[in-house]
């Protein structure tokens, strides 16, 4: 996706009259089946990346639906972005992005309260898939260990009002794990006991090593103290993704996703597209 359009301020602020929703293309049919509904290649299968506006239905478009948004608002892709002029008509695009945004929020205010309503923990779907995105966006990965449901629903109610603060939010990936062997395959650590685990990716997101692990015992603001001061420390290298990806195969790295690749367009460097 652009940078450029998503992790600029004013993006982020007017984000956050939203329910921004990350997919990760691939893993799951039922997911596959529901961007079929909003955008498709001329072959009418889903690309690899997706971006649109929807409505609280969460299935009528309010903006175009195309593979970035820089193609919806008339920027410049990434692979392009070295063109002359290509800064100044992304400026441009962002912030018609981050217009219609304000404009479609004050259309859909919500319900009244909602602003201070509970909201739950951004998880990933499962550890291989949040150990692997931990480490392509060189995150971290906060893991909610417990095997009993009562556990998680306690650690959750700890953690929650923390994730979204201000000197937290952003900084890290969440996934909730119930399965000691699932946790054993991908985290170098011994079986944990109900409570939270900072992980550090590897590079190529094939495994895990703690970082910070704190028990269900600990106090709402030893935990908020303990994750801030692990979260400082954390400053990976910065990756080149044209280098990595090259290294990466050169030792023959591959992730096998859950449902066949269908976007081959990388290869292409084609814009064929159609819409439902």
């Amino acid at each position: 996706m652009d940078r450029s359009f998503l992790s600029g301020k004013a993006a982020i602020d007017a984000s956050r009259e939203f329910v921004c929703i990350r997919l990760p293309t691939y893993e799951s049919r039922e997911e596959v089946n529901f961007l079929k509904t909003l955008y498709v290649s001329t072959t009418g299968e889903i690309a690899n990346t997706m971006f649109a506006l929807l409505s609280p239905d969460g299935k009528t478009r309010l903006s175009e639906a195309d593979r970035s948004p820089a193609q919806v608002f008339g920027g410049v892709i990434n692979r392009r972005s070295g063109q002359p002029g290509a800064t100044e008509q992304n400026k441009a695009a962002a912030a018609r992005m981050v217009e219609t945004m304000k404009v479609l929020s004050l259309a859909y205010p919500g319900e009244k309260g909602a602003a201070g309503a509970h909201r739950a923990l951004p998880y990933l779907g499962d550890l291989r898939m949040a150990v692997n995105v931990a480490a392509c966006d060189n995150q971290p990965l906060l893991v909610v260990y417990a095997e009993k449901p009562g556990e998680l629903q306690a650690l959750e109610k700890v953690l929650e009002p923390l994730a979204w603060t201000e000197e937290i939010i952003g900084r890290a990936v969440y996934v909730a794990v119930g399965d000691a062997k699932e946790y054993g395959r991908l985290i170098k650590d011994k079986k944990p006991e109900a409570g939270y685990v900072l992980v550090a990716p590897e590079a190529y997101g094939r495994h895990a090593t703690p970082l910070l692990k704190l028990s269900s015992a600990e106090k709402p603001e030893s935990i908020r103290k303990q994750l801030l001061a692990s979260l400082a420390l954390y400053n990976p290298p910065p990756k080149d993704s044209d280098k990595h990806e090259a290294a990466g195969l050169a030792a023959g790295i591959q992730w096998q996703p859950k449902t066949p690749i269908t976007d081959r367009s990388r290869g292409r460097r084609g814009r064929a597209r159609q819409r439902p």
